[in-house]
């Protein structure tokens, strides 16, 4: 029970025995005055009688005639006139009727009627006695009518002191239950800092207490956020240029080759600074390390306003520029932008007549690539790149495009889909649930991955169709029957109000008893972050689960986001796991572990390749883990 109720029960009782004890002490008091008024009454009745019936000379007759006008006054239940010797010589009586009380307020009290009597004498010689007794039917209606007012009194002073006692215990008491608010929003570390300080000592010093614990875990929560950040800056981050270094780009770019979303495909600018040992020698080492940072501040700026781009330095002369879902031609205005601005830099640097130049590479990479003949492809042609020129190496690939856009709408349209599903398993070998990636038949059934067709797909704006027939087929299939599924969304889709709505009708009237996570990318989730709490706390409503896909920590982003949106689980690369739970000199380091975890969301580690992989996060305390040494995608 709660203190509110159990201070508004106690004060409840203690009005209640104050009010009955009162309306008993009134309802007796009123009774004994009633009892003795009637008392008095009857014997001044009784006095008054004997002095006018010693006027009549004990003739009967005349002495009736005086009892009767007193009684049919209607306030008494018998006069009666004996002699001395104790005989009736008249006599009036009725019977009490009760008609107007209640049976059982009667029986609540006793009520005794006394007589009163008085001698009669004529001259000096007693002749008889009067006896008057009064009626109680009176009493007893005032006594009830009494005791029904002061009832009516008790339930409206009830009411008021009850509704009084209601409000200023929700004044009390709300300091409390903001204090209880506050901690239940820390262990969902939640820093609620409460403004409001209430006056009552006691709780003052409650609240106070509170603000001030709440403002050291806050301190101490982003202090940890901080200090995993500045560790990835640590690793990925070029010290001299501020661009990410060469293990990222490595990262990102198996991330963008295994992704199943449009990142599977796009274009590779490639920047090449000619001559820097020559640079070396004749501006000198600060000198050329100044127009190195020049150089990147160039990149940054044009890479800047690119969705999902990554800027990285591959060696002392080397930097790519990765675009994702971009061809060639739509960043060839944004390369020449780039070369004229490396030029000048150049040209101010005093570095154009002294065989210093650049180079800059145009390619593409699909999933079919792999890093090493990614970077193979760079290192080759940047040899046979001309200086401060651009090179374009086109493919084929686009002629073919009008075609395979023309089958893909034809096939989402038609819903010639299939789904691909792979496990993630926790530490003891048991399915936490199973990742479904979609699939895509042609006129001749042959089956193709998501790499190969959701460029295109993103292109077209086909985006939420796809992910409606996924999500209906994972409803529909009679063999899901009974799966947990984790479904990936596209940006697109979270932020299509009408796909929302669509979404959640769908899952209200579905009786089905598989169990549905939604997926989001960590870079869509950045570039659109309130549409995606909106879309996390819809599925959490109608009790279904929320999750980050290819969790990684981004530049210039503020890791608080996890702790509003609170996703069920993140999914993060092995590899950039395995660094970020390492120390510098080897020691572990699990402040981005300890950091997710207290926000009660779970690590799952992707692209687990080997044994060795698995045992290694294992033993960091990793409990959730996906990829291809564990189990491969299989079609439904």
């Amino acid at each position: 029970m709660s203190l509110f109720k159990q201070i508004a029960l106690i004060m409840s009782l203690f009005l209640s025995f104050v009010f009955i004890t009162v309306i008993y002490l009134n309802f007796q008091s009123a009774k004994q005055y009633a009892q003795e008024e009637m008392s008095n009454n009857a014997q001044n009745t009784a006095t008054y009688l004997s002095l006018s019936l010693a006027n009549a000379n004990a003739d009967v007759a005349k002495m009736s005639t005086m009892i009767n006008a007193i009684y049919d006054s209607g306030y008494f239940q018998e006069i009666r006139l004996t002699d001395t010797n104790n005989k009736v010589l008249y006599k009036r009586h009725k019977e009490s009727s009760h008609n107007t009380v209640p049976k059982w307020f009667l029986a609540l009290y006793d009520f005794k009627m006394i007589s009163a009597s008085a001698t009669v004498s004529s001259g000096w010689n007693p002749i008889g006695e009067i006896h008057v007794s009064p009626i109680d039917d009176t009493a007893h209606t005032k006594l009830y009518d009494n005791f029904i007012e002061i009832l009516q009194s008790f339930a409206i002073i009830s009411f008021v002191s009850f509704a009084l006692l209601y409000f200023l215990l929700t004044l009390i008491l709300s300091s409390l239950k903001r204090v209880t608010q506050q901690a239940e929003a820390v262990s969902d570390n939640n820093f609620i800092i409460n403004k409001i300080i209430p006056k009552t000592s006691e709780f003052k010093e409650v609240t106070l207490a509170m603000n001030k614990m709440v403002e050291k875990v806050r301190t101490i929560f982003e202090k940890e956020a901080n200090s995993v950040q500045e560790y990835h800056k640590l690793l990925y981050t070029d010290s001299l240029t501020g661009l990410y270094n060469k293990s990222f780009l490595e990262l990102k770019l198996n991330d963008f080759l295994s992704s199943q979303e449009a990142d599977s495909s796009g274009s590779i600018l490639s920047i090449y600074l000619d001559g820097i040992l020559r640079a070396n020698k004749t501006i000198g080492n600060k000198q050329v390390d100044l127009l190195l940072q020049d150089l990147a501040s160039h990149v940054q700026e044009v890479s800047a306003h690119k969705e999902h781009a990554v800027s990285a330095r591959l060696d002392g002369s080397k930097v790519c520029i990765v675009f994702p879902r971009l061809d060639i031609d739509d960043i060839d205005a944004l390369s020449q932008d780039l070369l004229t601005k490396c030029l000048v830099s150049l040209e101010k640097a005093s570095l154009i007549d002294n065989e210093c130049a650049i180079k800059i590479i145009l390619s593409r990479y699909d999933n079919k690539d792999t890093l090493a003949s990614i970077f193979s492809s760079i290192h080759k042609n940047i040899d046979l790149a001309d200086k401060n020129t651009i090179l374009r190496l086109d493919t084929q690939e686009d002629k073919h495009q009008n075609i395979e856009k023309e089958l893909i709408e034809s096939r989402i349209k038609e819903h010639c889909i299939a789904l691909a599903l792979q496990d993630v398993f926790n530490e003891s070998n048991d399915i936490l649930h199973s990742e479904a990636y979609v699939r895509l038949f042609d006129e001749d059934k042959n089956i193709h991955e998501a790499g190969s067709f959701i460029p295109l797909v993103h292109k077209m704006k086909l985006d939420t169709k796809l992910d409606q027939n996924v999500i209906n087929y994972a409803l529909k299939e009679p063999s899901l029957e009974g799966r947990s599924l984790a479904i990936n969304l596209s940006l697109r889709f979270i932020q299509d109000k009408d796909s929302i709505k669509w979404l959640k009708e769908r899952l209200a009237g579905t009786s089905s008893s598989r169990e549905l996570c939604f997926e989001v990318s960590n870079h869509n989730l950045l570039n659109s972050i309130n549409e995606a709490y909106s879309f996390s706390s819809m599925l959490k409503e109608i009790g279904y689960e929320f999750g980050i896909d290819r969790f990684s920590i981004e530049k210039g982003t503020n890791l608080n986001y996890l702790q509003m949106i609170k996703p069920a689980y993140l999914k993060i690369d092995a590899t950039y796991l395995q660094d970020m739970l390492q120390g510098e000199q080897g020691q572990k380091n699990n402040a981005l572990q300890i950091l997710i975890e207290s926000l009660d969301i779970k690590i799952i580690a992707t692209n687990i390749e080997t044994k060795q992989m698995k045992e290694t996060l294992l033993s960091n305390g990793i409990k959730y883990f996906q990829g291809s040494y564990l189990a491969k995608p299989k079609l439904v």
